[in-house]
């Protein structure tokens, strides 16, 4: 019986040690520390825009040849690629667009469509207006959050075009970037 309680004893004292084990795994390190940290978010307000100019190309008298005519998004000049149509005159203008939004945010522009095509009033004929160019593409909006840009383009009379008055339209988009 003495080997039987010794081996009892020898029981009590393996578990002692696995409950004296298991109990310091699930204490807390010493040295362990904790932090925390800000969350944030800062919402812009949703930019707008507003057309304040329409994109005008003038008067012209057509020719024989088909002519492609630019006009400066900076400087408001129509130049003459090529072709024997003639500019003459009228009312020339850019067009320009406010954008007003989050101030000091910088915006980016953008056409829907790199050509649009405008037709004649009373008509079926029309005439191309392509390679839209801007002032700028990308602007920081200024301390009261507003920018405008301008925009030009390239218009091709056909030769031989109609005469009369051709309208058209072209998107325009405004994003944060």
């Amino acid at each position: 019986m003495k080997y039987f309680r010794h081996q009892n004893q020898a029981r009590t004292a393996v578990q002692w040690a696995t409950l004296l084990t298991a109990a310091l795994c699930l204490a807390s390190p010493v040295a362990a520390a904790s932090d925390s940290s800000d969350a944030r978010v800062f919402i812009r307000q949703p930019v707008t825009m507003t057309k304040t100019a329409d994109l005008i190309f003038g008067d012209f008298v057509t020719g024989t040849a088909d002519s492609i005519f630019r006009l400066d998004p900076r400087s408001g000049l129509l130049s003459q690629r090529n072709g024997d149509a003639v500019s003459v005159g009228g009312t020339q203008s850019f067009a320009s667009i406010e954008v007003l939004g989050t101030a000091l945010s910088r915006v980016q522009l953008s056409t829907g469509k790199q050509s649009i095509l405008i037709q004649r009033d009373g008509g079926t004929e029309t005439m191309q207006i392509d390679r839209f160019r801007f002032d700028r593409r990308r602007k920081m909006l200024n301390a009261a959050g507003l920018q405008t840009f301008n925009i030009g383009g390239q218009l091709r009379v056909g030769a031989n075009q109609k005469a009369g008055t051709y309208r058209g339209s072209f998107d325009v988009s405004v994003d944060y970037f």
